[in-house]
């Protein structure tokens, strides 16, 4: 029996999640690039960041979680199914396994979480996010990219295949790409989180975020053939 007032205060939790579902590119997450599962990159990363104290590999897939064992990943979770429909969130998956660590008396200050779909991540970001952290300024860090795209010059079609703004305007916004201000989409290769923030909010991503800006390899997160294609390219470099 675990006394739950004796916790053992552990700083950094990281969590890798690789469902084995994927609509858009089939097993995705075991795609191989230079002869490497996906998830690989994932795992060899956490092994090099010397400021989590336990990582974990959750997976639905037992293929997966014996792939994860075989790149030296030493604890792997086969999640229960109730954490692994298409519906599924990752929030509800972190909140459990933070549960599944609380009854063996772990408890946790940060959360991180690495997405196998995103393989290129510097060291360096990931120390800048973890020290930000432990300031009272920001709950999260994540990774951002500027996006391609503006809200002011997209479009949505209405069900008579009228064209519309996607943001209200009074009049049609003729303003050149290059005046309008940036935006940025996240990136997904980072969510950083206090676990008081996230237990709050119930959200990856809490009030007082910090945006570290990445871009080109950096900045891919594989959802698209063409993100596989971009990959390969990047691989090779």
């Amino acid at each position: 029996n675990i006394i739950y007032f004796n916790w053992i205060m552990k700083k950094v939790l990281c969590i890798i999640p690789a469902r084995l579902g994927s609509k858009s590119i089939k097993n995705k997450n075991i795609f191989k690039f230079k002869g490497k599962e996906l998830i690989y990159y994932s795992i060899r990363f956490a092994n090099s960041l010397k400021f989590i104290n336990k990582t974990i590999f959750s997976s639905d897939s037992i293929k997966y979680l014996n792939i994860a064992k075989k790149y030296g990943s030493k604890n792997n979770y086969l999640r229960p199914k109730i954490y692994s429909s298409d519906f599924a969130k990752t929030i509800s998956l972190v909140k459990y396994l933070l549960k599944e660590e609380l009854k063996k008396g772990l408890k946790y200050n940060f959360v991180l979480i690495l997405q196998p779909t995103s393989p290129f991540r510097k060291v360096s970001d990931f120390s800048k996010a973890f020290n930000l952290l432990k300031q009272k300024k920001y709950d999260t860090v994540i990774t951002i990219s500027e996006s391609s795209e503006h809200p002011m010059r997209m479009k949505i079609l209405n069900k008579n295949n009228l064209v519309k703004n996607y943001i209200k305007l009074n009049a049609e916004s003729l303003t050149p790409r290059q005046k309008l201000s940036k935006v940025y989409i996240r990136a997904g290769s980072m969510y950083f989180i206090k676990v008081k923030s996230l237990i709050k909010n119930n959200s990856l991503v809490g009030k007082k975020v910090f945006g570290i800006k990445v871009k080109n390899q950096y900045s891919l997160n594989i959802d698209t053939k063409k993100d596989i294609i971009l990959a390969k390219h990047y691989f090779n470099d």
